[in-house]
């Protein structure tokens, strides 16, 4: 005759074998299924010099929007753009810039921000050094950084 604790023992031990085997095997593949992509995002941080912000921003939507929204369009770089500008005068930051890159590998070198290099494009060396001159004297700091971008559903 067999011992019930060795049968409750063993069942028990099945089953934990079992629940183990789900968890290793079944568990990563829905984890791995729900992960959402990810996107090469370059943010752009402009502080402005005091008083300098309104005329940095009339510039930057006559001038840099209309040169990112031709690269969206052209498909070469980015894949979509916004920025955001502080509501609050006294903050560190006056605008961020935030550009969709197609992938990381067009980012392993140093170059100028991404703003400029499509209005470096749109409106050559010449017209590009005499606007740079006149909003550069509207920047206090640009930082540039790197992200990786997840859309969660």
């Amino acid at each position: 005759m067999i011992d019930n604790k060795s049968v409750s023992s063993s069942n028990r031990f099945v089953a934990l074998c079992l629940l183990l085997l789900r968890s290793v095997l079944i568990l990563p593949g829905i984890l791995a299924a729900q992960t959402s992509p990810s996107t090469a995002v370059i943010m752009v941080e402009i502080q402005c010099k005091p008083g300098t912000a309104d005329q940095w921003r009339e510039a930057f939507e006559k001038d840099i929007v209309p040169a990112i929204r031709e690269a969206i369009q052209k498909g070469d770089a980015f894949t979509n753009f916004f920025y955001l500008e502080a509501p609050v005068p006294a903050q560190d930051i006056d605008f961020v810039l935030l550009f969709e890159a197609k992938s990381f590998g067009s980012l392993d070198t140093r170059r100028i921000p991404p703003h400029y290099e499509v209005l470096l494009r749109r409106l050559g060396p010449e017209r590009f050094a005499a606007l740079m001159k006149e909003m550069g004297n509207w920047e206090k700091t640009v930082r540039v950084s790197i992200l990786r971008s997840y859309k969660v559903q």
